[in-house]
């Protein structure tokens, strides 16, 4: 009965969002109609019936209720509890189910803010009905969570091993909030065409909405990585998978998106350029979907391997992105003023260009064996190589360019005070430079100049809050708090950089076989084994190694990496033993055997890895991300406070 009512609700909300985009429409022609007020309250109804629904799956699952086929194909009887419940989105109708909760949640803050400009709220409620109902009709028809099953079965098939991590609770719901937000971004920009103005006055509106999604999508992708690091035990945070890539396709668009805004806010500039940049954001949400919905690729985060749902949600990007882009090549805006080089906005539309390029590598990347293998030539695998080679190179400009844009005038910057600019910032350059050229390991050599990259956006960020400092504002203040939490989010960016450098490039790896009362020397650290056992958990058996760890031979904690083998799956997982510092990782991990099943055991394979500065890279995607969120926080109440 519980499936049946989530049932309903999704084709209840699928019709109240189809007359939430078709009714203003209708209207659009006449003075102010009534039915153009009911575009509020449908869309407030459709979040309340897709939270009915989503709500009814959670509860099919904790209740383990093995007639609906999802519950049977994602789901055990022993499986712990936290795992039932989140494992509702750890499949692909529950994370659809997801995406449309978020997407709904999202439309129900458009209709409840307050706005002083109506007939905007209205047109973009239109719009975002249009796209509710769409992704209404793809979770309806091919991907719907309650089919049931019949007899239903005395036990399911259990969740995914690597699923059943905390990671689950948070990295999808933060990663979506990133993806689906850009949809309301969306929504904005395609009521804005329709009234043919996107102005100062429209930006400041959307600003909020592009802040909360990009933030929400750099603690996403942090997230992510965190958990890869965790669980998947080869040591890294990042392996350049290709269902892992498209997340950076919106967060690069997102992030040329959102300081184009700020043009566009403080001097009425580059309004077509955000209109587009909206559209492509939105566009790369909708293909990192259709990757990792469609089973083009095969990879540890691809939930679907359906052709049918690859083509609907094919054809679902061509139809948004071609009439999005049909409205806006038709569309007449007013014509501004043309941005002067040497100036903040400047320096913000070439990061904008070398941003969208960065995209197009990756894009290149991920389609490109595809298209080779549909044209029956040979195959190829696009791995670091390639990225290394492309990507970073592109990516290492806007560190440095972002250090002097915060500190030039919006309008113009006059070259003798350009001079000063980098007179002021030339010491970390020249510091860095000095290093990289006394040093002849090439490996080296380029973490030298991660460092001196980050160290010169650090540098830059410090310039920018001691201006703000002379320039007597208060960080207890509105204005303050907006400077702080720009400075915020590009130190995030400075630490990443930094983090990045050092984790990925002075990373060493120690493997040795160890038996009980045996060590492993790996430079100041050595690693003991105390004892190994064998350990029956709920839904799986684990063999678990306990280490001493000791630096300069003083003891200073213990550790315990584990492999479980999950019976009903019939598959092996490594979980990672970690001591951490703010100057590097411990990293233990047991080797590839199935000591999970062995009762009695010789030896353990065993490697260990010690990773510089990688506790950085966690702190700056939380402190980028902060900072993106303070950020909409002060818009949301500089709204509040203008209406």
């Amino acid at each position: 009965m519980i499936a049946e009512l989530g049932q309903l609700c999704l084709v209840l909300a699928f019709f109240t969002s189809l007359l939430q985009g078709v009714v203003p429409l209708l209207v659009r022609w006449h003075k102010p109609h009534p039915l153009l007020y009911l575009t509020k309250p449908m869309a407030m109804a459709v979040f309340l019936l897709v939270s009915a629904a989503f709500a009814a799956l959670i509860y099919s699952y904790a209740q383990s209720d093995f007639s609906v086929l999802t519950v049977v194909l994602n789901s055990s009887l022993a499986k712990p509890m936290l795992y039932k419940i989140v494992g509702a989105w750890g499949n692909h109708e529950g994370s659809m189910l997801l995406w449309m909760w978020v997407l709904t949640g999202c439309g129900f803050l458009v209709a409840f803010l307050r706005a002083s400009d109506t007939q905007l709220k209205g047109a973009t409620l239109a719009v975002l009905g249009l796209v509710s109902a769409g992704f209404l009709a793809f979770i309806l028809f091919t991907s719907n969570p309650f089919l049931r099953v019949f007899p239903p079965p005395p036990d399911g098939n259990d969740l995914n091993p690597i699923l059943q991590d905390i990671g689950l609770a948070f990295h999808p719901p933060t990663l979506y909030v990133g993806y689906v937000g850009f949809g309301i971004v969306f929504a904005y920009a395609m009521a804005g065409l329709l009234r043919q103005r996107i102005d100062s006055d429209w930006a400041r509106v959307v600003h909020p909405w592009i802040l909360l999604p990009w933030s929400f999508l750099t603690l996403g992708i942090g997230a992510g990585s965190w958990w890869a690091y965790r669980e998947l035990g080869w040591g890294g945070w990042w392996f350049w998978d290709p269902v892992e890539n498209v997340s950076l396709l919106p967060w690069l668009t997102g992030t040329a998106l959102l300081h184009s805004n700020l043009v566009l806010m403080r001097r009425g500039q580059l309004g077509r350029w955000v209109a587009l940049l909206a559209i492509l954001t939105f566009t790369m949400s909708l293909i990192g979907t259709f990757i990792v919905r469609s089973g083009l690729i095969t990879s540890v985060h691809a939930f679907a391997s359906d052709p049918l749902r690859g083509l609907f949600i094919l054809g679902y990007i061509g139809v948004v992105s071609g009439v999005a882009l049909l409205l806006y090549g038709f569309c007449e805006l007013h014509k501004t003023t043309p941005v002067r080089l040497m100036s903040r906005s400047g320096f913000i539309l070439i990061n904008n260009l070398f941003l969208l390029t960065a995209a197009a590598t990756i894009l290149l990347a991920i389609f490109y064996p595809l298209i080779l293998e549909l044209l029956g030539l040979p195959s190829i695998s696009v791995g670091p190589p390639y990225f290394n080679r492309t990507f970073l190179p592109l990516m290492a400009v806007l560190p440095f360019l972002g250090a002097l844009a915060p500190l030039m005038a919006w309008d113009r910057t006059s070259a003798s005070q350009f001079s000063i600019l980098l007179k002021a910032l030339l010491p970390a350059l020249l510091v860095a430079a000095l290093i990289v050229l006394a040093c002849f390991d090439r490996q080296l050599a380029l973490a030298f100049a991660g460092v001196g990259l980050g160290g010169w956006l650090g540098y830059g960020v410090l310039l920018y809050l001691l201006r703000t400092v002379r320039a007597g504002v208060s960080f207890a203040s509105i204005m303050g708090l907006r400077h702080l939490a720009m400075a915020a989010a590009h130190g995030g960016v400075a630490l990443l950089i930094l983090g990045m450098t050092a984790s990925g490039l002075l990373k060493q790896t120690f493997d040795a076989p160890l038996a009980p009362g045996t060590s492993l020397v790996m430079g100041d650290y050595t690693l003991s084994l105390k004892r190994s056992e064998r350990v029956q958990e709920d839904n799986y058996i684990t063999r678990r190694a306990v280490f001493d760890v000791a630096h300069h031979g003083h003891a200073v904690t213990v550790l315990s990496p584990e492999l479980r083998y999950y019976p009903t799956r019939t598959m092996q997982t490594t979980e990672a033993a970690l001591y951490s510092t703010p100057v590097h990782d411990i990293y233990v991990v047991l080797g590839e055997a199935n000591y999970a099943m062995q009762k009695e055991q010789s030896s353990l394979g065993v490697r260990m890895y010690v990773t510089p500065m990688q506790q950085w890279v966690w702190a700056g995607f939380l402190l980028a991300g902060a900072g993106g969120l303070l950020a909409c926080l002060l818009a949301f109440f500089r709204r509040k406070e203008e209406l």
